[in-house]
């Protein structure tokens, strides 16, 4: 059985031979979570517009494959001169395939994860999509988890993964927040908790037109979630990925955009371990390519949780890298 990459050397590029380094890295990746089909038009669509106070919240949709159609909502600060910078805020997994957009616009669900509508509130644009089996993307007649499982099942017959599939639609996203002409296309960020954190660092290190990440409790290394006998769901886990390396490989294709992982120090699904091992490595990669304050790592005494302090900290991130 191959070895963890934890317990393997990670091999640093020179500044020189990095961009070629990368570009080796992201087609292996690539190549693990299959074949992403081609972009076509996006189709997109407003299909309703509410002026608030203090921002404009538009009803949208495109289409991330003919057919696919993402619902999401575009938050849009008034009284702020474009272009703006924007975030795509991806909501958690949670079990609760009922809830996705609206939980981070804080129209329902917890009240910890309406960070939509607060980065909206600090002066930026900020898209809130269905992940693909939630909310307005669920199945008419399976039920959550067996959707989940039929589309996993589904995908890897077809030669991709749902973790591929979840990385495609984001991608979407930024095309589509990127036509927006209230969008400055070079400041657009990422941010999500759990599903959303592991959807930010895994997009993050193949898109580059992502500029800065910020992922809460997601971050750890799969030795240390194998060894906590953690189970997660099914698009977690890339085939092969252990024989290419680890999630300190996946978060190191990163570098050098600014990478903010928080983590709960009693979150036993995602160690803390892991995450510290993760953060550590990457930054030797940081650290070389001489942006090592471009990535960092805040625990919090808590579980798998989005506290009020690790708010603060991935807003304070968030201003002072886009």
């Amino acid at each position: 059985m191959p070895r963890a990459s934890s317990e393997l050397p990670l091999a640093l590029p020179t500044p020189a031979e990095h961009p070629q380094w990368l570009r080796n890295k992201r087609r292996q990746l690539t190549r693990m979570l299959g074949a992403f089909p081609p972009k076509t038009d996006l189709n997109a669509r407003t299909t309703r517009r509410k002026e608030e106070a203090d921002r404009i919240v538009e009803w949208v949709s495109y289409e991330a494959e003919p057919g696919d159609i993402v619902p999401a909502v575009l938050l849009i600060p008034k009284h702020r001169t474009p272009p703006l910078p924007a975030v795509l805020c991806h909501h958690q997994h949670a079990g609760n395939f009922e809830l996705g957009k609206s939980e981070v616009l804080g129209w329902s669900g917890n009240p910890q994860q309406a960070y939509a509508a607060e980065l909206c509130a600090r002066g930026y644009v900020t898209l809130a999509p269905d992940c693909i089996g939630f909310e307005e993307r669920s199945h008419p007649r399976l039920a959550g988890p067996d959707y989940e499982r039929y589309l996993h099942y589904e995908l890897l017959i077809k030669g991709w993964t749902l973790q591929g599939k979840m990385i495609f639609d984001v991608t979407r996203a930024i095309d589509y927040l990127r036509s927006r002409p209230e969008v400055d296309a070079n400041r657009v960020g990422m941010m999500g908790h759990s599903l959303g954190a592991a959807e930010t660092f895994f997009s993050t290190s193949l898109e580059p037109r992502i500029k800065v990440g910020v992922a809460s409790c997601a971050v750890t290394t799969y030795k240390a979630i194998q060894a906590a006998e953690a189970i997660h769901n099914p698009g977690f886990y890339v085939p092969g990925l252990l024989q290419w390396g680890d999630l300190t490989d996946v978060v190191s294709l990163i570098a050098p955009r600014p990478f903010l992982a928080l983590n709960g120090e009693e979150d036993w699904r995602f160690p803390i371990a892991g995450a510290k091992e993760v953060i550590d490595r990457a930054k030797m990669l940081y650290r070389r390519l001489g942006a090592p304050e471009a990535i960092e790592l805040f625990v919090s005494p808590k579980a798998h949780e989005f506290t009020d302090e690790m708010h603060s900290r991935a807003y304070n991130w968030i201003d002072r890298w886009l």
